[in-house]
């Protein structure tokens, strides 16, 4: 089996740039049901944000988007 990098642990973190704040958030997910209810907490969560961009691999079936 090849070797990959995977997220370990929920986590957040932010910077400034020109005046824009840049907020990212990582959790493990399992499942796409899972990785969905994550990013519409955080929509919910920065719903005057004026980009949410977001993106999720799961190994089982290889689901990307």
């Amino acid at each position: 089996m090849n070797e990959y990098k995977t997220v370990e642990r929920e986590a957040n973190d932010f910077f400034i740039e020109k005046k824009s704040k840049f907020i990212g958030y990582v959790k493990p997910v399992k499942s796409q049901e899972e990785a969905v209810a994550f990013i519409n907490s955080i929509k919910s969560k920065h719903w005057d944000a004026t980009h949410n961009v977001y993106a999720y691999i799961l190994r089982d079936n290889n689901i990307q988007r």
